[in-house]
């Protein structure tokens, strides 16, 4: 049987040959059914954790965000672009700031589903086990 697929401009360039060659099932220990769902609620808190304290950092430390927007838009629109120019920055700042935290907390969260947690369920038989090691 041959998995492979002619490209017509509309399908998508995955095949079900390599859909089946890197897919990673989990089975429950307990049935041994492959309905299962992860639960991720360490990584789910600790994005938001890290991005809040993130942002809030970069916020408290927007000063050379602000002053750098504040000269851009000083020179290009005067006073007024001098004021929404500071804001911007301090905003942007605040925006990468909270991206670098929630990044840095999916990553811990995912550790701690990962090595910590019960975070897989079982659909089948309602049962919670960790990921299996090996």
């Amino acid at each position: 049987m041959d998995d492979r697929e002619e490209f017509d401009g509309e399908t998508s360039f995955s095949t079900a040959a390599n859909a089946r060659q890197f897919r990673t099932t989990i089975c429950c220990p307990k049935c041994a059914s492959e309905q299962i769902t992860a639960k991720n609620r360490a990584r789910k808190l600790a994005s938001t954790i890290g991005t809040v304290a993130g942002a809030a950092s970069a916020a408290a430390a927007c000063m050379p965000s602000a002053e750098i927007g504040a000269t851009v838009g000083l020179l290009s629109g005067g006073p007024i672009g001098a004021a929404i120019g500071g804001i911007a920055g301090a905003v942007v700042g605040a925006l990468i700031g909270g991206a670098a935290g929630c990044i840095a907390g999916a990553a811990v969260g995912e550790v701690i589903d990962d090595n910590v947690l019960d975070n897989f369920h079982c659909l089948a038989c309602d049962y919670l086990f960790s990921k299996p090691r090996g």
